[in-house]
Formats: C-alpha cells, sequence, structure tokens
C-alpha cells in the first residue's frame, strides 16, 4: 500500500496546547527504537499492552490499555475516542520529532507476516519544516489529516527545524481483509481529502553526487560513522534520490576509504540489514558495540 490521507477530521473543538505541552515537559527517556533517530525523537506510550509508560515497544495485544500519560491529555483523549474504535488499536503514541532524523527503515519486520498492519498518523500541530518520506517520494502531514503511513516499506521522517512537530500514532493489526474506515468510531464525522502530497525534489546532480561521495569516502573514519549517516539521509528529502540509496552510498565509500577501518562497511552492512531487512523481537543495534 502507498503512504496517503484516508480522511480529514476537524479539529477546532480541541485545544491541545496544554497536552502537547505536558507531553513536552516529559523527560525523554531511552527507548526501544532510539537507534532509528538522530537528533531529538520521543516517543511517549499512551496506549499499549500494559498500560505503563516504560512500555515502549510495538506488539500485538488483545486489549491495549491507556497509560498514565493519558490523564495530562484531556484534548487528544478525547480526539481519540471522538474519532477511532480504541476498542481495536495495538498502540497509541505522542511522537515528536525536533532537530532530528528518522533515518529510513522498515517497521514490522520483527512480527507475525500473516497480520495486517495498520498505521494512522493524525499531526497535532503544524511544521512547515518538518516531513516524512517513503518509497513514493517525500510528503508533508497536516494537522487534522489522518494519514496511512505505510511503515512495512523504507520510510523515514525529519524535522529541519527547533520548534515543537507533535504527532499522534496509532496502530491497528487485523488478521485478515479489513476496510480502512472500520478503525473510525461509529459517530465519527471524517471528511474526504485529496491534494497532491508529494514535494517536487529536483534531480541530484552528477558533480553534487561525486563531490558527496568523496566527502565521504575521505571522512567515513570510525568515529565519524554516525554524522556521515547523518548527512547522507537527508539528501532524499532534497533531492530526488530513492530513500535507501544513503545507505549503499556509505558502504560504497567505506569500501574505497584510505582512512576508514577495515571493519566500518561491515558495520554499516550490518545497520542496513538491521533496518531494513530483518532483526528479531527485542534485537538491539549499534555501531558503536559492532
Amino acid at each position: 500500500m502507498t503512504s496517503r490521507i484516508i480522511g480529514k477530521i476537524n479539529l477546532d473543538s480541541y485545544d491541545f496546547s496544554t497536552d502537547v505541552a505536558f507531553l513536552n515537559a516529559v523527560e525523554k527517556s531511552p527507548e526501544e527504537y532510539d537507534e532509528f533517530a538522530f537528533g531529538y525523537w520521543k516517543n511517549l506510550s499512551l496506549y499499549n499492552g500494559s498500560g505503563r509508560t516504560d512500555d515502549t515497544q510495538y506488539r500485538n495485544c488483545d486489549v491495549a490499555k491507556p497509560t498514565e500519560y493519558m490523564s495530562g491529555c484531556p484534548s487528544i483523549a478525547r480526539m481519540l475516542s471522538d474519532n477511532f474504535d480504541l476498542s481495536l488499536v495495538k498502540m497509541v503514541r505522542a511522537r515528536n520529532l525536533i532537530s532530528g532524523l528518522v533515518i529510513p527503515h522498515r517497521d514490522f519486520v520483527e512480527l507475525d507476516p500473516n497480520v495486517s498492519y495498520f498505521r494512522v498518523f493524525i499531526p497535532i500541530e503544524l511544521n512547515l519544516n518538518a516531513y516524512h518520506s517513503d518509497e513514493s517520494g517525500v510528503f508533508q502531514m497536516k494537522p487534522g489529516e489522518v494519514w496511512f503511513l505505510d511503515a512495512a516499506v523504507s520510510h523515514a521522517a525529519v524535522n529541519f527545524s527547533s520548534e515543537s512537530r507533535m504527532f499522534i500514532c496509532l496502530d491497528f493489526a487485523f488478521d485478515g481483509a479489513f476496510a480502512e474506515d472500520e478503525i473510525f468510531a461509529a459517530s465519527a464525522q471524517v471528511a474526504s481529502s485529496s491534494r497532491d502530497i508529494h514535494v517536487l525534489r529536483p534531480s541530484l546532480p552528477s558533480n553534487t553526487l561525486s563531490e558527496m561521495l568523496d566527502t565521504f569516502t575521505h571522512g567515513i573514519d570510525a568515529g565519524a560513522i554516525k554524522q556521515q549517516i547523518l548527512e547522507a539521509a537527508k539528501v532524499h528529502f532534497r533531492f530526488n534520490v530513492p530513500i535507501e540509496s544513503c545507505y549503499d552510498w556509505l558502504i560504497k565509500a567505506a569500501l574505497a576509504s584510505p582512512v576508514a577501518s577495515a571493519d566500518v562497511a561491515e558495520r554499516l552492512r550490518g545497520m542496513k540489514r538491521y533496518l531494513l531487512e530483518a532483526r528479531g523481537m527485542n534485537e538491539r543495534f549499534s555501531l558503536d558495540s559492532q
């Protein structure tokens, strides 16, 4: 499936300012998916299988329970109950990305392949410096839009600013065929919405690519891998190149580098496998420990 807008809900009756301030004041703690991000990326569990705020890993559950964070988010709680069938939800998270990048990755690779996973995003703050992307291109989500994000394909996110960008992420899972509108509450007023979603990006000039690869080749030693990943992963937001290109560029640079140690290319291959291809439940990855 392709990431797209599946509807729009009217947010005029919800004042999220107090909720956002509460969530932003919660101290960020280590999370299951920290290796996916650079900069400030925070995921707070609002609903999950255990009801615990420190339970941050997505997994299927029979009934998702509200966590203590919901008591500080009355407007978000009302928006969720007004518009979504919470009996079907598996997890709800409040996500903020500030001056940061979530590098290209795929979700659900460690989960049951026979289950249909359906991830929905609702922005509750407008930030024109924030973007998402997947294999089809780069796009911006706007408040009130209900987005299906195809998290099973390579996708990424960025906020080029230091301003807040709060999104609510709902995860659903179905054993068989389902209709998208099943996720909405029976009384929800969901409008249709259609617009050109993809941001036009110029082609990457060949001389710019050559200069970039040369920079990576001569700078990608063991102590600079993370910075090189950050720089390479930003490129597809600005130029029309495949979202996964960053990993191939860096592996190529490491193999040709006069300064990189012999294991740098293997570390990068391991990262690409972990992020895009295969990983086990509870498996973690660190470039520092390889």
